[in-house]
């Protein structure tokens, strides 16, 4: 058992023992939050990664336009704001760690990355005459 676990354990016990509803509640707040403390941190990205996710979806979407037989729509801009924790390591490089669906977060503690795509128009060659 690690020191988490035991703490987690001593915890429990004092919740069962409690009999006061909110201090009941309050234990339990102070669990889930010393739970969410030890967890694994989130999966990072670079910043670069996240932006070539996005490019690739509004290639995907043009190519898709391109081979479309008729009258063909496209994306003409893709705006993308995602809020993250933003981690520098040793070496300086820079991460963006995504909170988890299922974790409280302080909305405070995430910054903020804006990235706007646009399309860009290709020339279709003229096919020459063979």
């Amino acid at each position: 058992m690690t020191e988490i676990d035991a703490i987690l354990e001593r915890l429990e016990q004092l919740r069962q023992r409690t009999k006061n509803r909110e201090d009941k509640a309050e234990l339990g707040r102070i669990e889930k939050e010393l739970r969410g403390l030890f967890k694994e941190p989130p999966p990072s990205m670079s910043p670069l990664d996240v932006a070539n996710a996005f490019r690739q979806v509004v290639e995907q979407v043009q190519t898709e336009a391109r081979e479309a037989p008729g009258v063909s729509t496209t994306i003409k801009s893709l705006d993308l704001e995602v809020k993250a924790f933003v981690q520098v390591d040793d070496d300086g490089e820079t991460a963006l760690a995504f909170p988890k669906p299922d974790v409280e977060v302080d909305a405070s503690a995430l910054s903020t990355l804006r990235v706007s795509f646009g399309a860009i128009p290709s020339a279709v060659p003229p096919e020459q005459p063979g």
